[in-house]
């Protein structure tokens, strides 16, 4: 059985599993007329009149072949000695974006990627369903080094602990909300927006910004100018097409002005509020979390000194070298 094991010395978790088997079919699982390789499909936007599992969709979830985290897992919390274990249930999913084998978050319609943000809001209150579930992560990988060129898909991991990563994130921002009693990215959109030096775009609804202490060269942070802690709750028609359109223009100016580089874009929304293990968790997150996507451009090259990112090219440059690029890829003056 796959487990998840406590680092008492660090807090972190590490999942403990066999190595994984790799599909041994040439054909891709995720096109037209292949539905049965990728197994039953969770959900999926389709015609009107299109059968589940069959072709005529146009966004579609699937489980993912290897799965890290499993439902059908029951949750095991057990001490072993001084040590803490877990059993690894949640979910594995992937949001398969498009019907087309070549399309990427650059090439495809504002509307295509409109329909996938819609299913990642789908997704998180399907899930968030389950009280078990602390915490799910949407992460997108392009052109990851090794990874041959695959069909496009997005991908929900979601688990019955809170993510390293994300906990850290949670106690800086209720930290900071406990001191000043206003909202650390209320605040930093206030100054980012204000200086305009690392913003690299505005719309009516979000800010594309390189962050003050990026961790490496294009780092983008896309958040909303009005507050929420979560993703689900903050999409709404006009939101959801305006970030589409965001996402879009900014996916094809690294494309086509920028090399086509490689990047992470992770989303990052509050944990489930129906999780609760202790008493005041979550007591302020409604007031103190903000959500947002990230996008960390080549993280494979990220250089570090001791745990320290070293970032070799200044915030305000590559915010710079974005805001140049945009109008090209765009098609505005």
């Amino acid at each position: 059985m796959d487990e998840l094991r406590k680092d008492p010395t660090r807090g972190h978790w590490v999942l403990i599993r066999p190595a994984g088997k790799g599909s041994s079919s040439g054909d891709c699982p995720y096109c037209p007329g292949a539905e049965d390789l990728a197994g039953p499909e969770i959900a999926a936007y389709r015609k009107d009149g299109s059968p589940p599992n069959g072709p005529g969709w146009s966004v579609r979830v699937v489980p993912e072949g290897d799965a890290y985290f499993r439902i059908e897992w029951e949750l095991v919390r057990e001490g072993v000695g001084m040590f803490d274990m877990l059993t690894p249930r949640g979910a594995s999913e992937l949001v398969v974006e498009s019907p087309r084998h070549d399309d990427t978050l650059a090439t495809m319609a504002p509307e295509a990627l409109e329909a996938v943000l819609w299913m990642y809001r789908d997704r998180l209150v399907d899930l968030k369903r389950d009280s078990q579930i602390r915490d799910i992560l949407v992460s997108r990988r392009h052109r990851k080094p090794g990874v041959p060129p695959h069909h496009p898909y997005s991908r929900l991991s979601a688990i019955p602990i809170v993510f390293d990563e994300m906990r850290r994130e949670l106690r800086e921002a209720r930290e900071y909300y406990q001191y000043k009693r206003r909202c650390l990215y209320c605040d930093m959109l206030r100054q980012e927006i204000a200086a305009q030096e690392r913003v690299v775009r505005l719309t009516s609804a979000f800010a594309a910004l390189v962050p003050y202490a990026a961790r490496g060269p294009l780092e983008t942070w896309i958040l909303p100018r009005q507050h929420g802690c979560s993703f689900e709750e903050g999409l709404t028609a006009e939101t959801a097409r305006d970030l589409a359109r965001l996402l879009s223009d900014y996916f094809r100016t690294l494309a086509a002005g920028l090399g086509d580089p490689g990047y992470e874009m992770v989303l990052h929304t509050a944990p489930n509020l129906r999780s609760r293990i202790l008493q005041g968790d979550w007591a302020t997150i409604r007031d103190d979390y903000h959500w947002h996507l990230e996008v960390v451009v080549q993280p494979e090259h990220a250089n570090r000194v001791g745990g320290i990112f070293v970032n070799e090219t200044a915030p305000e440059v590559s915010a710079g070298r974005l805001r140049d690029a945009w109008p090209r890829v765009s098609g505005e003056g």
